[in-house]
């Protein structure tokens, strides 16, 4: 059954714009939201300029056991 955890909103810079945590068993403090979101970004923004083929826009989503990573670009231009 899909359940949302938490959820992050970085901008282009990545720096946390918002966190909401909906979960309520291994909550984290401020310090590790904002450590998860500087790395989240920072494996996005390097798989784009890894990626073997062209126009690549990033991970997009990261499974593990148990829960999945999404990322949702959003383009304002």
């Amino acid at each position: 059954m899909a359940a949302i955890y938490s959820l992050y909103i970085i901008n282009k810079s990545g720096g946390l714009i918002f966190y909401k945590d909906y979960g309520s068993a291994g909550r984290m403090d401020t310090n590790d939201s904002l450590r998860v979101a500087s790395l989240w970004h920072s494996m996005h923004a390097i798989s784009q300029q890894l990626s073997p083929t062209t126009g690549c826009s990033g991970i997009e989503l990261l499974e593990a056991d148990t829960f999945d990573l999404h990322c949702f670009p959003i383009s304002y231009w």
